[in-house]
């Protein structure tokens, strides 16, 4: 469920020869002219105009590349130096990077989220520069909810459905029959069809990608129960990194930032809109009351014991759990 179709994939071609051009090109698992396109657009446009031409940005969108684990195992044999993937990809490189996005019901806000995740992300970053990887920039997707072609408010309400799950993520499918769920492993391109001849029912993913995807038309009845954020980042190959000049760097890395923060900030205000408008279209956004989020909190704590250790090492899961925890207080106090 972490991984869904709007996380980017950037594959990077470089002539690295200093005062020489820089071409870059870049695939995407998002839709051309979604948000995610369009700020990597504007952003291999900033790096162009700053670097008078030095820096050239390609983009191919659509998932031209394959899914992460292919783009992974091409960058470790050359063939790409660079992604944009989310956790659960990362999370093949380091596994500790599960622990921002892969623990159900952590998180009550982007505030606590943005909290540990800054908190966790120096070591996350100090662990990838050693696998031989470059940190670039977060990405922000949005919060994940479930929807269905039956309300879902409570647990045993979704127990009831046949819920889509990304083929080659065995780990969560193990997690949802954990749950007593019913999960069908299917790749997201047969979605849609899956949806209209019922082999599934339910799915999960943000607002923005349901809309986007025109999704929710085959699943109009949605939990507003805010499961888990999706979330990824941009790495590059450090051996191609330091390859590349310290004024292009610093190029890159800053406006890869101010892509970062203005695609957050827009990302966080279109998960609401798009709430809005599949509401227009006959989606029903059912409220989760505080005896129904009790009950989803106390299956989520029924398999957490299967995530600390098999989709979240140990250390980082007790982590990122202080963490929260710590900001919870911390708030209370003041």
């Amino acid at each position: 469920m972490f991984r869904q179709i709007c996380i980017l994939i950037l594959c990077l071609a470089i002539f690295p020869a200093e005062g020489k051009k820089v071409n870059i090109k870049l695939a995407t698992l998002a839709g051309h002219g979604s948000p995610w396109d369009l700020r990597l657009r504007e952003m291999g446009q900033n790096w162009r105009n700053e670097s008078n031409g030095e820096v050239k940005l390609t983009i191919y969108p659509g998932g031209v590349a394959g899914d992460e684990s292919a783009v992974i195992r091409k960058m470790r044999i050359g063939q790409l130096n660079a992604a944009s993937l989310s956790t659960s990809g990362l999370s093949y490189i380091v596994p500790e990077f599960a622990a921002v996005t892969h623990i159900p019901l952590l998180y009550n806000s982007d505030e606590e989220k943005d909290y540990v995740r800054e908190q966790l992300s120096p070591e996350l970053i100090q662990k990838l520069e050693a696998k031989g990887y470059m940190f670039i920039h977060w990405g922000e997707v949005g919060w994940v909810r479930y929807f269905a072609q039956s309300p879902v408010t409570v647990p045993d309400d979704l127990k009831k459905h046949k819920l889509f799950i990304w083929a080659d993520e065995g780990t969560d499918i193990q997690m949802y029959k954990t749950l007593g769920m019913n999960p069908v492993p299917l790749a997201a391109t047969d979605l849609t069809v899956a949806l209209q001849t019922s082999m599934v029912t339910a799915f999960s993913t943000p607002p923005l990608v349901a809309l986007g995807n025109q999704w929710f038309a085959g699943a109009k009845h949605m939990a507003d129960l805010k499961w888990a954020p999706l979330m990824g980042a941009t790495i590059m190959q450090k051996k191609v990194w330091d390859q590349i000049s310290p004024n292009i760097q610093e190029l890159i890395l800053t406006a890869s930032k101010e892509a970062e923060i203005e695609l957050t900030e827009e990302i966080r205000e279109l998960d609401d809109k798009a709430v809005e408008v599949m509401s227009e279209y006959g989606l029903v956004a059912h409220k989760i009351t505080n005896k129904e989020y009790a009950e989803w909190e106390a299956i989520v704590k029924t398999v957490y014991p299967y995530i600390r250790g098999k989709l979240v090492p140990e250390e980082a899961f007790d982590k990122a759990v202080q963490l929260r925890d710590n900001f919870r207080a911390n708030r209370l106090s003041k």
